[in-house]
């Protein structure tokens, strides 16, 4: 779960953020990476002076053990564990963090000041399990399901995480995904306009990487009935879809680049990898799906980032 908790524009000086709110669920495959782009995002290791990122605050003791194990497991080049299936959703471990961006003038309101604002994001996110996403296709009437699609439909965005290198499984994919929407749409009385980022992870491995800023080709090519599942929600009003490239890792190199990760395995369920050289580890396009759930807007910096 993703809460940006305040929903106000300052129109003083940029010592005042603008803050924005929302609230997002996570979903994903088993090794899908969410723990991973978890855990890098609130580490935020050899941070970029040019990215538009000013701050990444871990708030709580959860966050803190995150960004502990980042520094203890990760940066060691070892894998992080996988997250288990919790008995009920408040026993998930809750994420909180706080971004800040650099000042800019990308809003659309009116000005009411020559100065360049900071946004800030304060953020919740509960770590699912990738079971979760597995009961969709196999479990019918099981209640802890149940209790986890009531938790989504307090969402107004879901960030859908799928390994960039686990094409074999699209149909899986597409037909979880196809059974999570209906089940919301079913329960759904609110009818909230929601938002939806699929996002392709592990983007440090060549055949992705030279694609990364094109990520909705990238989507279709890759995963064409998941794309047409989300791209049929969106013009049937569901609500809007974006699609996003990240790594936890990143690359090595300009010129000749290569992922920074030592591969560990490969099937049909993608790559399983850790990291190759932590004193170079610089993770990429990790708060662009974040912002555009947000505001509705791409922030063109950050997906360079």
């Amino acid at each position: 779960m993703f809460d940006w908790y305040k929903n106000k524009t300052t129109k003083s000086s940029v010592s005042e953020p603008i803050d924005r709110s929302a609230q997002v669920r996570v979903i994903g495959d088993r090794a899908s990476g969410k723990t991973a782009y978890m855990a890098s995002l609130a580490y935020w290791p050899n941070a970029n002076s040019s990215s538009p990122v000013q701050t990444v605050t871990p708030l709580n003791d959860d966050t803190n053990e995150l960004v502990e194990n980042a520094q203890n497991i990760l940066e060691q080049g070892l894998q992080l564990g996988q997250t288990d299936l919790k008995v009920s959703v408040e026993d998930v471990q809750d994420y909180s963090l706080s971004i800040v961006l650099k000042g800019q003038f990308s809003w659309k309101e009116p000005k009411v000041t020559l100065q360049p604002q900071l946004v800030k994001l304060n953020i919740n996110c509960r770590d699912y399990s990738g079971e979760f996403f597995s009961d969709l296709l196999h479990k019918t009437g099981d209640s802890q399901l149940t209790n986890y699609l009531e938790d989504c439909l307090l969402a107004n965005g879901i960030m859908f995480l799928a390994d960039g290198t686990s094409h074999r499984k699209d149909s899986e994919y597409a037909n979880g995904l196809d059974k999570f929407l209906i089940a919301l749409d079913r329960t759904d009385i609110s009818k909230i306009q929601r938002r939806i980022a699929f996002v392709m992870t592990k983007c440090e491995q060549s055949e992705l990487w030279v694609n990364r800023h094109k990520p909705r080709e990238l989507a279709q090519a890759r995963f064409p009935q998941t794309f047409r599942k989300l791209q049929a929600w969106q013009q049937t009003g569901g609500g809007q879809v974006d699609y996003f490239t990240t790594s936890a890792f990143g690359v090595l190199g300009s010129k000749y680049p290569e992922p920074n990760s030592v591969r560990i395995k490969r099937d049909r369920g993608g790559t399983s990898s850790c990291i190759k050289d932590p004193k170079r580890w610089r993770p990429f396009g990790l708060v662009a799906p974040i912002y555009w759930l947000c505001t509705g807007e791409r922030h063109k910096e950050l997906d360079k980032d």
